[in-house]
């Protein structure tokens, strides 16, 4: 099973066909990827701490609606999180937040699964990331918690909110720190050179982390490269008309995870996976991703939607 922990939030989206009007839908990075992990019919739980307000009912209503298993979360007082999400021409999302004093960071040691009671769900990859992992005080009780389980497959989704104010010193070190102990390491290019301020290149940063893990930076229409030990695979995207991207990170790591379950491979040394084998699970989860990016929102694809257009892509190569 996969345990996908973090912020579940609402993102009033601008409204393109009405300026200055917004629409509230249920976002969050991990809530996205617990919806994608749901709707491709994988083995899951989503940990998140939802408030109990009208915008937390709301939430809750689309995670029960898509079947998202978070049986466990925390219902608490304290407010949602909320993101205002503004499109650019080409769909790309801009944020700024509410944050202060809301309901996702404020985990507690107590409200954190003992080993044991990862051992007895079955667990084996935690993935989290994201704000989730940026905004104190709960993403230290996090990465306590996190750093100390043992034989389950952790999955860190760097995804940089830099709207936020963050400092790249601060948030460079704090990812750093969080690598140390992850298995599998997701981040775009502008991630990276937004944490080294053009310092460093990204290929190298990318070189450096996977001594330790399986590293995939997502570069958009160029598709993700993958670097594992000395290994660099480079998987290309699928071309589409783009309506935005939000969600499509999330959807992209969600496919993986879910396709790496299938094969059993998490809870493994995912350095035995061949290589033929990883550049296959990269691409079609990102053709998920892409699918993903063809919609309005986080909408990312079943596997029936998926198989479609594998099946599609396969009948074009095969005529050219």
């Amino acid at each position: 099973m996969i345990l996908v922990i973090g912020e579940a939030l609402i993102d009033l989206i601008e409204n393109r066909d009405q300026p200055g009007a917004f629409n509230a839908v249920v976002g969050g990075a991990n809530a996205n990827v617990a919806l994608a992990l749901a709707r491709r019919g994988a083995d899951h739980a989503f940990y998140a701490r939802m408030s109990r307000d009208r915008f937390g009912d709301i939430i809750r209503k689309r995670l029960d609606d898509n079947g998202v298993h978070y049986g466990n979360s925390i219902i608490t007082n304290d407010n949602s999180t909320l993101a205002i999400v503004s499109l650019n021409e080409a769909g790309s999302p801009t944020y700024s937040f509410y944050v202060n004093g809301t309901a996702d960071w404020g985990w507690t040691p107590d409200e954190l699964p003992t080993n044991e009671q990862l051992a007895h769900m079955g667990i084996k990859c935690i993935q989290f990331g994201c704000l989730t992992m940026a905004m104190e005080p709960g993403n230290l009780v996090i990465e306590a918690w996190a750093k100390q389980t043992q034989g389950i497959t952790i999955s860190h989704d760097i995804n940089i909110r830099a709207a936020l104010g963050f400092d790249p010193e601060h948030e460079r070190i704090r990812v750093e720190r969080v690598n140390e102990f992850s298995h599998i390491i997701k981040a775009s290019d502008e991630d990276i050179e937004w944490l080294y301020q053009g310092a460093r290149n990204v290929d190298d940063v990318a070189k450096d982390w996977a001594q330790n893990a399986l590293v995939l930076i997502t570069r958009g229409a160029d598709g993700t490269s993958v670097f594992r030990g000395d290994e660099r695979i480079d998987v290309p995207s699928r071309k589409i008309n783009v309506v935005d991207t939000v969600g499509a990170g999330d959807t992209f790591c969600a496919n993986l995870l879910g396709q790496l379950q299938d094969e059993g491979y998490l809870g493994t040394d995912l350095n035995q996976i061949p290589s033929d084998a990883l550049r296959n699970f990269v691409y079609v989860a990102g053709i998920a991703a892409s699918i993903t990016c063809e919609r309005a929102g986080c909408e990312p694809p079943t596997l029936e939607d998926l198989a479609g257009v594998l099946v599609q892509g396969a009948s074009e190569n095969i005529r050219t």
